[in-house]
């Protein structure tokens, strides 16, 4: 299976955040300035911030037992101050694969 592109209702999960701290990826406004440059996505955190984010997929996706996740480089975007990058999982809410949409290691057996 190749490498597969973050997308909107995704989740995300920096290494350091914990066991339970996943976040949906949601979809950007859009929104740029001279001090903000804009991002792929936005995710709102536990604290009800909605955080900027470029997400970029670093492995091939693997099933966990539960869905299929890939390692990411999860690029939060500063405003107005250097970005912050660091690895994490990207779990896929479905992939395609030969044409087919899949949810769950049931659908390729």
């Amino acid at each position: 299976m190749e490498k597969l592109n973050a997308k909107v209702g995704d989740n995300i999960q920096g290494d350091a955040w914990g066991l339970n701290n996943f976040y949906a990826i949601e979809s950007d406004s859009g929104y740029k300035d001279s001090s903000y440059p804009g991002c792929q996505f936005r995710y709102t955190d536990k604290y009800d911030n909605h955080i900027g984010v470029n997400i970029v997929t670093t492995g091939k996706p693997r099933w966990n037992g539960y869905r299929y996740q890939s390692r990411c480089k999860i690029e939060v975007v500063g405003d107005g101050k250097p970005s912050t990058i660091f690895g994490g999982l990207l779990y896929h809410r479905a992939i395609r694969y030969n044409g087919a949409v899949l949810t769950s290691l049931d659908d390729i057996i």
